[in-house]
């Protein structure tokens, strides 16, 4: 039996057994957390409430005002992946499974395990990626209001060369965990700062200098079809949980209350990101950028909103980083060769050094961070959040425990989010290449 599980005794299984239900007293007598409901409630919010936010109102730019209706539709379907996830850790009634891949594993033995393995950490890596983009843009952007010379490029190696030393001496994920909740109270900040600020100066946006030198009013158009893939790609990363999820249902002390509290968690997200893309869309319209307070007029509001989420994506760098090194240094079993401290320490700094080389690489090469999100949503999130979790779990339930109804929302998830996450991983890779050409008007 493999180590990724937890064992449960026999009267437990048999009562599941004879019961013939997944929320029979085998659920609530797995092997008990310490987090409240309310705790957990938290760590759902500070998983998904982070920089991705940001970007929304530029997705409401690309696909029109009929983008809200993707977002619910998204929030829906996120919702209800969550919580088929969860089940599909308890499929076979004696023993819990302890992470995404290992649900893989069991619905499709080792190529499933490879296939999540690799959207796994293209999270793990993309993420920083991200983040190094986004710090290095907003340092420049104070920097130069300031007279500084030092360039976008070299403002991305400066906070990687930084940011290398606490990923080095960070060991473990609960060391960096705290890290979430505030992001996640930094994200609130800046998008109530965005809100306000937004309203404001509403006026000031009634007309703009265009890109093409043609003072123009701000537009707004209900949809733009062709691009509502890239923005269901950029929702997808807002709402890509599932990789942390099992191991925040994991630590609940009541785990009948998952499905409740991912519902009001993610219900709760949503709403934050409702607010920052119409304040957004409609104030900037199609001027909008991504992250949306480059938008705002320069002074203490643009200034305190850039700061902030600054701090707040550097310090989420570390949680990215460390789960990818992690399974880097559990694939080379370094714990267990046997290493003095001293030996084990440079052989860790020695590969999270290499790590960090490789994100700040990419990131120098491709420093757009609207594409790059968008292309990280399709790419990744999309089959994480939306498809695998449903495809899972009809593998390991089997067909004839799902109802007609429900099957059809199963199916209609699956195209969906296959083909929202195919269309828009080629549309997001044709607006970065139109990005790293400098075509782009945003």
């Amino acid at each position: 039996m493999s180590k990724n599980t937890e064992k449960f005794n026999e009267s437990e299984i048999e009562s599941d057994a004879s019961s013939g239900s997944l929320d029979g007293d085998i659920y609530a007598n797995a092997p008990a957390g310490k987090a409240t409901n309310f705790q957990a409630y938290v760590n759902i919010v500070s998983v998904l409430a982070g920089a991705g936010t940001l970007g929304l109102p530029a997705a409401l730019r690309d696909a029109g005002w009929v983008g809200l209706i993707v977002l619910a539709l998204a929030c829906a379907m996120a919702i209800y992946s969550y919580q088929k996830l969860i089940k599909c850790l308890y499929y076979n009634g004696q023993t819990r499974l302890r992470e995404y891949p290992d649900v893989a594993h069991a619905a499709f033995g080792l190529p499933g395990r490879i296939i999540v393995t690799f959207f796994y950490n293209s999270i793990a890596l993309g993420g920083p990626i991200l983040y190094l983009i986004l710090t290095g843009t907003n340092i420049h952007d104070l920097a130069s209001s300031v007279g500084s010379t030092i360039t976008l490029k070299q403002w991305i190696m400066i906070a990687a060369g930084i940011m290398v030393v606490p990923i080095i001496l960070t060991k473990t994920m609960r060391e960096v965990a705290f890290l979430s909740i505030f992001g996640a109270l930094s994200t609130a900040i800046v998008v109530f700062i965005v809100m306000v600020a937004a309203i404001v100066h509403s006026k000031e946006f009634d007309e703009v200098l265009k890109p093409n030198g043609v003072i123009e009013p701000v537009s707004h158009v209900a949809v733009i079809p062709r691009n509502l893939p890239l923005a269901l790609a950029t929702f997808a990363f807002s709402y890509g949980g599932n990789v942390v999820f099992p191991h925040v249902e994991e630590s609940m002390k009541h785990k009948r209350a998952w499905n409740k509290m991912v519902l009001w968690g993610t219900l709760t997200v949503t709403l934050l990101y409702f607010l920052c893309s119409i304040s957004g869309y409609a104030v900037y319209g199609d001027i909008v950028k991504s992250p949306i307070y480059l938008n705002l007029p320069g002074g203490a509001t643009r200034t305190i909103s850039t700061i902030t989420i600054t701090l707040h994506v550097l310090l989420a760098i570390p949680l990215f980083m460390t789960t990818f090194n992690l399974q880097v240094e559990t694939a080379l079993k370094l714990d267990s060769r046997g290493l003095s401290t001293k030996t084990e320490f440079i052989y860790r700094a020695i590969i999270r050094t290499l790590s960090m080389v490789l994100v700040a690489t990419v990131a120098l090469f491709f420093p757009y961070f609207g594409q790059m999100m968008a292309l990280l949503g399709a790419l990744s999130d999309g089959m994480l959040t939306f498809v695998f979790p449903v495809l899972f779990y009809l593998k390991l339930y089997g067909f004839k425990r799902v109802g007609k109804l429900e099957l059809a929302v199963m199916v209609f998830i699956i195209i969906v989010g296959t083909a929202g996450s195919a269309i828009g991983t080629v549309d997001a890779v044709k607006e970065l290449a139109k990005a790293y050409r400098g075509e782009l008007d945003h």
